[in-house]
């Protein structure tokens, strides 16, 4: 900004006036854009500079410019209507004020306590009944309040969430644990073992101010309001049986077995998982071209080979404009009960070769009668199949895992043992998976999910509407945040809240109500299936160790440690859009608005915002014509001179396309019940877009469950280890280990940079730590005797025991917080590495570019001209987990004294430091740099979070 002022002052120094008033009508537009966008984020104020900077509002005005609460964008409405929290003008333009729930940034400073109050109860009652059989009953009830919990579900890092973003957990665990044991004869042994555990769990949202209004993601600032995860009403029961048989004959010890377990999932509320009920908004920064609508250039030329490149906007301004990147809301019920049978059995055999040799050997089956949810429609159920996806988790008869041990000692002196291991082990995925499945199936249970968009009061039906045009674009996060959106009653829109009621009767959103009434939905809902051919995920374990006693009570041993996971699960949107298509429609959509077709076309902001009027144009001399073949596509035609290039371009409703997916058009625009969906997909195949599976699928983003990611680790042990003698005992233990994998969780905010190209994700895993080092060590001081020295007696029965820990620290990956990719989706883009980019204080030797990778489908590079320059439809060229937070030292220490009460009486006096010499170790560091502004990765890795600061803790112990 400081620039263009400069240039302005130089140009006026030159004579040329005009370009200096140019200039400087700049340089004070872009102030007042950015500084009310500040301005509104921190302190709820408008300063009412936009409407009062020339070129910003559309003329008239029609409203006072005086500061005020509300949001600093004109937004276009129907001539002197009310709707929403915005009273438009006679001018069809208004300003929209703040929502009641809208929280100003600057309230959320400050800490929030932490607490927990969890008891343990249990009872032991046992009964020897004779040599030959022993029985106990165990039972055990634990009831436990924890508040302010932080959780990462939505990539948020500590230390930036509010009191408001965090839950409460409450829970009541009750247990109970019969076994009896029979031993048959001196070499057969029978243990039976029956269990039921419930428990009864209740994750809320927090109770702090703003705990139950709309969420907002913020990267790299903040995260408030109501948990999106939240609230959980979930009681499990499970009810499990287990026999196990031993075995010996000769030098064979025979192990078998086997369990049952039925695991019921149920609630006593009308929900079981409110999934985004509440609404989440995520904001990230924006060119000043796109968030300002076109009004503000990114950049300008101020002189021949000269030009000045104005920032973007950070997440927290375009909070302040009330323009999120995207908006999410979960409408509908999640009420779906269900069972799962995991069941197990096993055979080993322990045989001793000769006195120094052991081999072990067995195999383990593993089956699971897992839960499998009808589909909520035909038309589900139709889109599921073609998409290859269901609800529920599909059963795996094969998971045979076979495993083999042997311990040898070489000389048989007892001094040298070698081990080694191999196994093959099957991992149960979480009941999440199919759960999740059904609670965002798109039809019972609806995760809404809409772009920023451009706000608007104007109807959701295409009609003229004041300073805009009625439309179903109008649907949009913007809208919503605003709350602006004119909406249907069947919305059941709570504008002063922005959000809808996720629990309206008969909302137009749940159970495909607006695919039969023919609303033409410009987001579809995103569903969280699971893969037909999902897989059980396995790991191949194989280890060897080699320990030697070196002196008495002194061993050394060494250890190679090998794990290969294959079938991981990873969350990938299998629907995920076309770059290319979104930014060429947009580039026709421009040049066509360029050669005079602003009357048929709507450019919008970004390219997923492209729509049609549905007008047709004829061509003039000097103007290009425009053939509306639908309401949704048409042509470019008649273009003179310069603008032949546009001749026989497309350009259609993105929204219409589905933004272009591979599942085809959207439905909802095919009119009630998508009874003309035949005719969207022959217009498709017209223009050269995708035609979809033959089928309608009424989803946007379709995050499937996959079981093709895998993983490998390599770990090298050394530990030192001295058994208790002489008062002293010590274990010192180091580790060099290399964990790489391409995904390392399930939940869908973790998916791949781009769902198109998942394999390019293998990187470090987010749980690799190269180094790590524990030493710890108890000292004691002998019991004094009578008769000893009163110094002996002082001294005596102390134990010291500290430990030190020192560890390398873990990888972390840097994120843009804005939807650079176009894909709709969970913001996981990341910039690009270049020359004469944005840089970090804390990441030295490094700049950082709007992305660069721009490539097809089929992984070739394109490039359009003005668009892909700016990112848009991008990925970053920066790897996954490339950096690392700082290293993690810690220094704890126990000191206890005993003292004898008698015979049979001991009392223990105890005192705990931890992190005695209160050292700050990194939890968590800033993962925002998005280059769009030039100080907008200056704190990428910036510390965050930090682990417990120095503590202390005493006890007392009474052993009788």
């Amino acid at each position: 900004m400081n620039s263009l002022f400069q240039a302005a002052a130089a140009a006026a120094a030159g004579g040329n006036l005009a370009a200096a008033a140019q200039l400087q009508g700049l340089g004070s537009s872009y102030a007042a854009f950015v500084g009310s966008g500040a301005s509104v984020a921190v302190t709820g104020i408008d300063p009412g500079l936009i409407c009062g900077s020339k070129g910003l509002c559309p003329p008239p005005p029609g409203q006072a410019t005086s500061p005020g609460t509300r949001f600093p964008l004109p937004v276009p409405c129907p001539p002197s209507a009310a709707v929403g929290t915005l009273t438009c003008t006679p001018f069809g333009v208004g300003l929209a004020a703040l929502p009641t729930s809208f929280v100003p940034l600057a309230s959320l400073r400050g800490n929030f306590p932490v607490t927990e109050k969890t008891s343990l109860w249990s009872a032991r009652l046992d009964q020897h009944w004779n040599n030959n059989n022993n029985s106990f009953l165990r039972v055990s009830v634990s009831p436990s309040l924890v508040t302010g919990i932080q959780t990462t579900a939505q990539n948020q890092v500590f230390g930036q969430n509010s009191g408001s973003r965090t839950g409460v957990n409450q829970s009541r665990d009750l247990s109970a644990i019969f076994q009896h044991d029979t031993i048959v004869s001196d070499k057969a042994v029978n243990q039976f073992r029956f269990q039921f555990a419930r428990r009864g769990l209740h994750f809320g949202f927090s109770h702090f101010p703003g705990g139950d209004q709309v969420a907002v993601s913020i990267p790299g600032f903040a995260y408030f309001g109501r948990e999106p995860y939240s609230p959980v009403n979930r009681i499990e029961r499970r009810t499990e049986f287990t026999d196990n048989v031993s075995l010996i004959r000769g030098n064979h010890t025979f192990k078998m077995g086997g369990d049952y377990n039925l695991i019921q999932l149920r609630t006593s509320k009308a929900q079981i998982f409110e999934l985004d009920f509440g609404g989440l908004a995520e904001f990230g920064g924006e060119s000043i071209s796109v968030a300002s609508g076109g009004l503000i250039p990114n950049s300008v030329t101020v002189g021949p080979g000269q030009t000045i490149s104005l920032p973007g906007t950070n997440g927290a301004q375009m909070y302040g404009l009330g323009l999120p990147t995207i908006y999410i809301q979960g409408i509908g019920q999640s009420k779906q009960p269900f069972d799962n049978q995991p069941m197990g059995f096993f055979f080993q055999d322990g045989w001793r070769v000769n006195r120094k040799l052991t081999l072990n050997y067995g195999v383990r089956y593993d089956v699971e009668i897992t839960p499998l949810f009808a589909a909520a429609t035909p038309l589900n159920a139709a889109a599921e199949r073609a998409l290859g996806v269901l609800e529920g988790l599909p059963r795996d008869y094969d998971n045979v895992a076979p495993r083999f041990g042997l311990a040898w000692d070489p000389k048989g002196d007892g001094k040298t043992v070698i081990r080694a291991g191999y196994g093959l082990f099957y991992d149960h995925p979480l009941l999440a998976i199919p759960f999740d499945a059904t609670t965002a199936d798109g039809g019972r249970s609806v995760q809404l999910i809409t772009g920023g968009g451009a706000p608007s009061a104007c109807p959701l039906a295409q009609i003229a509407c004041g300073a805009g045009l009625g439309s179903p674009g109008n649907l949009n996060g913007s809208s919503i945040f605003q709350g602006v959106l004119n909406a249907l009653p069947s919305m059941g829109y709570l504008p002063n809240q922005q959000r809808f009621d996720p629990l309206f009767a008969n909302s137009l959103f749940a159970n495909q109500n607006y695919l039969q009434a023919g609303f033409p939905l410009g987001a579809l809902p995103f569903t969280l299936p699971v893969a037909r051919n999902f897989q059980y995920g396995s790991a191949q374990q194989g280890n060897l160790t080699i320990e030697r006693e070196i002196a008495g009570s002194w061993k050394i041993s060494a250890g190679y440690q090998y794990t290969h996971g294959v079938h991981l699960y990873r969350p990938v949107d299998i629907n995920s859009t076309d770059p290319r298509l979104l930014d060429q429609n947009f580039a026709n959509c421009l040049g066509g608005v360029a050669g005079g077709l602003a009357t048929a076309l709507s450019c919008s902001p970004s390219p997923a915002g492209v729509s049609l009027t549905g007008a047709s144009v004829a061509p003039t001399a000097s103007t290009c014509g425009f053939n509306a073949i639908a309401p949704v596509l048409g042509v470019i035609i008649g273009c003179p001179g310069p603008l032949g290039f546009l001749n026989n371009q497309f350009v259609s409703t993105a929204a219409a396309f589905n933004f272009f997916r591979p599942s085809g058009p959207n439905p909802s625009f095919a009119g009630p019940n998508a009874a003309n969906y035949a005719l969207l997909v022959g217009l498709a195949q017209l223009a050269g877009y995708p035609k979809g599976f033959g089928v309608p699928v009424p989803f946007n983003t379709v995050d499937t469950q996959l079981s093709n990611g895998n993983s490998v680790y390599h770990g090298l042990t050394i530990n030192v280890t001295k058994r208790f003698s002489h008062g002293i005992e010590l274990l010192s233990s180091y580790t060099y280990s290399h964990s790489i994998d391409d995904s390392t969780d399930l939940q869908s905010p973790l998916e791949p940079q781009d769902s198109r190209f998942p394999n390019v994700e293998r990187s470090n895993s987010d749980n690799d730590q190269r180094h790590r080092w524990v030493t710890s060590a108890v000292f004691q001081s002998p019991s004094a005797k009578q008769g000893d020295s009163a110094w002996k007696h002082f001294t005596g029965d102390f134990t010291l025991a500290p430990i030190i820990e020192v560890s390398s620290g873990r990888p972390y990956t840097l994120i843009l917080g804005t939807d650079f990719r176009l894909d709709l989706g969970a913001s996981n883009g990341r910039p690009s590495v270049g020359t004469g980019g944005a840089p970090s204080n804390f990441i030295r030797g490094t700049t950082f570019t709007v992305p660069t990778n721009c490539l097809t489908n089929a992984g070739t590079p394109f490039s359009v001209p003005g668009i892909t320059t700016l990112g848009a439809g991008c990925d970053g060229n920066l790897g996954r987990n490339p950096y690392v937070t700082p290293g993690f030292f810690q220094f704890d220490l126990r000191l206890s004294r005993r003292f004898a009460m008698g015979e049979r009486v001991k009392l223990d006096v105890i005192a705990d430091g931890f992190n005695l010499l209160n050292r700050q170790n990194i939890a968590a560091v800033n993962q925002l740099c998005n280059p769009t502004d030039p100080s907008g990765c200056l704190a990428a890795g910036q510390p965050t979070a930090a682990y417990d600061a120095r503590q202390f803790q005493f006890a007392l112990k009474l052993s009788f």
